[in-house]
């Protein structure tokens, strides 16, 4: 979460591409988040991208898949996904749907199922960041608070935040450790050396059909007739 508040306090870099594989794990645990190639500094917290330009559907808010409009919001969305996959330890978002499936499924409120292993206070945290509206979702700053009340809350009274006694030494494991909960949390320029990793499994996602859908007439055409909505 320090790299989210980091490029929120800066005024603003957007990320665009915040995605459990872009996160790089140092030698001594350390979490940082890498692949900046899709990144836009820009003056008002608010980017419209290319209508032609490909999107990452299921790490989408739904006002980037209508409108290709981004920001921090936006990144907080995808941040939401993020902690899913860590609590999923690593399963695909939306694994049993195509992209233009999953577009439709978010566009009509469809959201990923609570994992098991998630307890019901963190699950309203993750819940929270996909709302709707993108006022209605916490800023970067928010949401590390409240996770840091979180991981407060879990050393105060551990039988809160536990689902099960198998299930909290995962979520001890997979949120803390992933920094999402208490981890230094650093950025890391695309161009360093760890990074090349980051653009190997950035370029697989790329080239996937699946997670991937060329923005334009297809899933505009696509969601005009499944989609009561004006697009």
């Amino acid at each position: 979460m320090r790299a989210l508040c980091h490029l929120d306090g800066v005024h603003y870099i957007l990320h665009r591409d915040i995605a459990a594989s872009n996160f790089l794990v140092t030698q001594h645990s350390t979490v940082k988040l890498a692949d900046f190639g899709r990144a836009r500094y820009v003056l008002d917290d608010d980017y419209e991208a290319s209508s032609s330009e490909l999107v990452s559907v299921k790490w989408s808010s739904p006002e980037v898949l209508v409108k290709s409009r981004y920001s921090t919001r936006s990144d907080v969305w995808a941040t939401g996904v993020v902690m899913w996959e860590v609590l999923t330890r690593g399963e695909r978002p939306y694994s049993s749907l195509s992209a233009e499936q999953t577009a439709v499924y978010v566009l009509n409120g469809g959201r990923l199922d609570q994992p098991d292993i998630c307890p019901a206070p963190l699950w309203t945290v993750v819940t929270d960041c996909w709302q709707s509206r993108p006022t209605d979702r916490p800023s970067p700053s928010q949401l590390a608070v409240r996770l840091a009340d979180l991981s407060h809350l879990a050393a105060a009274e551990p039988h809160i935040m536990t689902p099960s006694s198998a299930a909290a030494a995962a979520v001890s494991c997979s949120v803390s450790a992933s920094s999402f909960i208490g981890s230094e949390l650093d950025v890391v320029d695309e161009r360093s050396t760890s990074s090349s990793s980051s653009a190997t499994s950035r370029a697989q996602r790329t080239s996937s059909a699946d997670d991937l859908l060329a923005r334009g007439h297809k899933i505009r055409h696509s969601l005009r007739h499944l989609v009561n909505m004006r697009i």
